[in-house]
């Protein structure tokens, strides 16, 4: 379980709100997790009615694999990719950057399913 959950992260993440184009070939583990963590606490910050379910974002950290020695680095992703992602969602507006965002990590998720719910 642990392995889809992280392929799909990896493999998908540009369905959160970015163009594949602005998609690096590769995400590693840790890049993966950290995009999928500031896009569901900012979703659940910035969307009505969309609420964050933890356990299952735990589950993805878990699959990511990240260590004691990782999290300055993985706090260092978080903050820059939130920093995008504010700026995605105020360029694209709300309802359309919310919508992609439980598109991707909501109940049918492109990227991870059940992350978010509304």
């Amino acid at each position: 379980m642990r392995r889809s959950v992280l392929f799909a992260l990896i493999s998908s993440l540009g369905a959160a709100g970015a163009s594949a184009a602005e998609q690096p070939a590769a995400l590693s583990p840790l890049d993966a997790y950290a995009e999928a963590a500031a896009t569901t606490i900012l979703a659940e910050q910035n969307c009505p009615r969309t609420h964050l379910k933890a356990g299952r974002l735990t589950t993805l950290r878990l699959a990511a694999k990240v260590v004691p020695a990782q999290e300055a680095a993985l706090e260092a992703k978080l903050r820059s990719r939130a920093t995008e992602l504010r700026q995605r969602l105020a360029a694209d507006g709300q309802a359309t950057w919310c919508d992609a965002a439980y598109d991707a990590f909501g109940p049918a998720g492109t990227v991870a399913r059940d992350v978010l719910t509304r």
